[in-house]
């Protein structure tokens, strides 16, 4: 490792429009995905558009269950920094990312976290699973680089909001590019 929504009858609510400045406080992003081209890309576009995340990347679902493991048992002795965001890749070898997902959600500790699945699956299948697992949002990877520059904004904006708003704790749910309660 190195550096660093269920659907219910919606109620509509567009994002605030929250431009990353310099300066502003990072958040803490874990990017699980076993291509290191698709990690780079990601921290690049981050570089380029503005976006303060911090990051910590692993390769595999293996070592994200150990490593969300780990902060969950070091969590019970000392306070520590959560992710506020998971970004998560669902196809990858021996074991599939929806394993990741499905710890996160059956673990207390972890349940609150905000996991954004971002894969090349495209199978409705696939999402459908997703989001029935706990996903807040499924997303294509986009292939051109400003397309990745304006989703690491879109999910830096997206992150933001949750936590001024404190939506993931009182129920909200993300679709798309709108809010839903649950």
């Amino acid at each position: 490792m190195t550096q660093e929504v269920r659907r219910a009858a919606p109620v509509v609510q567009p994002l605030p429009s929250l431009i990353p400045v310099p300066g502003a406080h990072p958040l803490k992003i874990f990017h699980v995905n076993d291509s290191t081209d698709d990690q780079v890309l990601f921290q690049a576009a981050c570089k380029a558009g503005n976006v303060p995340f911090n990051w910590q990347v692993t390769d595999s679902a293996e070592k994200a269950i150990a490593y969300l493991k780990a902060l969950v048992e070091l969590a019970r002795e000392v306070p520590v920094a959560w992710p506020d965001l998971i970004l998560l890749d669902v196809v990858m070898p021996a074991v599939s990312g929806l394993e990741v997902l499905r710890f996160i959600r059956g673990t207390a500790e972890l349940k609150h976290l905000l996991v954004v699945v971002l894969t090349g699956a495209l199978d409705p299948q696939c999402e459908q699973q997703s989001m029935r697992l706990g996903a807040n949002l499924f997303l294509a990877k986009p292939t051109p680089f400003r397309e990745v520059v304006d989703l690491a904004r879109a999910l830096y904006q997206l992150v933001r909001h949750m936590r001024e708003t404190e939506g993931v704790a009182r129920g909200l749910r993300v679709i798309g590019d709108l809010t839903t309660e649950v």
